[in-house]
């Protein structure tokens, strides 16, 4: 996997991004996203799981017309598996509450696509 500041800069960029709302992240931007994590993400046992879920999200951004529910779905089933992740980061660092803000970013962020559809 990277070095740990290039793993923490990413994902302080990832929760950025989710945070800013569906009004800048676009499915380009996700796609992007995804690509950068899908390789470290890839060379570790346990956050290979994760690997799979992001390829998955990838793909379905990148279907024409995009479908914002399979996203969203995609978009919780990628913050279960974080969420289950985070406590096994250890109690140092910020890597554990990094790991939880981004899950619970992914989660906040397919609600807000859900809100905006109504």
């Amino acid at each position: 996997m990277e070095n740990l500041a290039d793993i923490t800069a990413l994902l302080e960029e990832t929760i950025a991004q989710l945070m800013a709302g569906t009004d800048t992240l676009t499915a380009e931007k996700g796609i992007l996203l995804a690509d950068q994590w899908i390789d470290p993400l890839q060379s570790s046992e346990n956050t290979r799981p994760i690997a799979e879920e992001i390829k998955k999200l990838k793909a379905l951004l990148q279907e024409q017309p995009v479908n914002e529910a399979n996203i969203t779905s995609q978009m919780n089933q990628i913050a279960g598996k974080v969420a289950v992740l985070a406590p096994d980061m250890g109690t140092e660092g910020e890597m554990p509450s990094l790991l939880a803000a981004l899950a619970s970013a992914l989660r906040m962020s397919g609600e807000v696509a859900d809100n905006q559809k109504q």
